[in-house]
């Protein structure tokens, strides 16, 4: 009887009898198994296994979708730029800047806010009311431009009849990460 064979994403192959074939084998251990060493043979006389299927095309979508939430998510941390300063954007910093806009005018005097840098030494600015606000402002239109960069990538990939080859990297609000880069400075992340 003569086999044709069809790869898997699991590791194996699909025989057209329905009998699956691991494909594990290396030096160590090599595979002996007697139905594996037939696919060798009929694949060393030409003939080529029909590629493996991809999952349904809602699941890639689900799949891409999940990691263009994630790359929204970090980005969304990244901090914010305020005037010619980055402010840190996560969220216990959202609460205390949320907390200096309700303190107004009642700011202690000369408080000093760490402010992003993508290299050292920590640079300290004074807060004001008028920072604070613009700080909370930033953050949400900063928040608005990344949703909505999510959102067009989002139907753009969904559109695609290849939704697990869409390259979501671009399309981007300004990041401290992109302004590093322009610097020539390696970002790593992880902002002091």
């Amino acid at each position: 009887m003569t086999y044709t064979y069809q790869l898997t994403n699991e590791g194996y192959v699909r025989r057209s009898d329905g009998v699956r074939i691991s494909t594990y084998d290396t030096p160590e251990n090599p595979n002996s198994n007697p139905d594996f060493l037939g696919y060798l043979q009929w694949r060393d006389a030409g003939g080529v296994p029909v590629p493996a299927e991809l999952p349904p095309i809602a699941e890639r979508r689900a799949a891409v979708w999940e990691r263009i939430k994630a790359e929204r998510d970090r980005r969304a941390a990244m901090g914010v730029k305020v005037g010619a300063h980055w402010f840190h954007s996560d969220q216990k910093s959202r609460t205390q800047q949320l907390g200096l806009v309700l303190l107004g005018q009642s700011i202690p005097a000369g408080l000093q806010w760490k402010t992003l840098t993508f290299t050292p030494p920590p640079v300290f600015v004074t807060m004001t009311p008028a920072l604070a606000v613009g700080i909370v402002q930033s953050t949400a239109a900063s928040d608005t431009a990344i949703f909505t960069a999510a959102e067009v990538h989002r139907m753009t990939m969904e559109a695609s009849a290849a939704p697990q080859d869409y390259d979501f990297s671009t399309g981007w609000p300004v990041s401290i990460e992109e302004e590093a880069h322009d610097a020539g400075i390696q970002f790593d992340g992880n902002a002091a």
